[in-house]
């Protein structure tokens, strides 16, 4: 397949923030602990969603978009841009 139009070699960032957290600490699956939250503003028609991850209560990706997945891809690109960074939240 043509790595350029086959999808499961598209980058998503949700999948990759999920399989990071799966294998960090194995055989540890931390990725349990990763809550998602999103809200609306505006009317139907017109909405901005903002998405949040969170992590032991630690917010490490937040993402607006048009539509929610939009906002959930963009908050999971900053949720992993934090755990390469800053590492595992350390439990509360």
């Amino acid at each position: 397949m043509n790595p350029t139009t086959d999808p499961s070699s598209m980058a998503d960032p949700v999948r990759d923030l999920n399989n990071y957290l799966q294998e960090i600490q194995k055989p540890t699956n931390l990725a349990p602990l990763l809550q998602w939250s999103c809200v609306q503003n505006g009317p139907n028609h017109q909405a901005t969603h903002i998405g949040t991850y969170t992590f032991r209560n630690v917010v490490i990706g937040r993402g607006e978009g048009v539509t929610i997945n939009l906002a959930k891809s963009v908050a999971a690109t900053q949720g992993l841009q934090y755990l390469h960074t800053n590492g595992i939240p350390p439990p509360a």
